[in-house]
């Protein structure tokens, strides 16, 4: 379970580094609306309950696929074609982006303890006893 927790933590840390860069909060901000946009439509042209047009707009997005729910409609379909390859895409890139502040923060993080040993070992050095 710590192992797990640490795992989290690290996670976040890593978004709220990335959250910091204006293409992140971009991406972020663009998947959040295509998704919404998606859920909406779904529920008004599908005439899905809201949570399953959010169920399913995730599921096209992240290229789950399940098939437990399918447009039926042409508009719908047309429709997913168009977003799939939106979504898709700015879920990519947004993996990408926070992937990138994960490697960033666990480099400086191993920098940082690399820094500290080696302040440790100087300290430890300068201690010579008296003659």
């Amino acid at each position: 379970m710590f192992g797990f927790g640490k795992m989290i933590a690290r996670l976040l840390s890593a978004v709220r580094a990335a959250w910091k860069e204006p293409a992140f909060r971009a991406t972020a901000l663009s998947l959040l609306l295509v998704w919404t946009g998606a859920s909406l439509f779904y529920t008004r042209q599908e005439h899905w309950s809201v949570l399953d047009s959010v169920y399913f707009a995730v599921c096209t997005g992240l290229t789950i696929g399940y098939g437990d729910f399918v447009p039926t409609t042409s508009a719908g379909k047309v429709f997913t074609i168009i977003y799939a390859l939106l979504a898709v895409g700015l879920f990519a890139a947004l993996a990408t982006q926070l992937a990138s502040a994960f490697i960033h923060t666990q480099a400086a993080r191993a920098d940082r303890y690399k820094a500290h040993r080696a302040e440790r070992r100087d300290k430890g050095a300068q201690k010579t006893p008296d003659d």
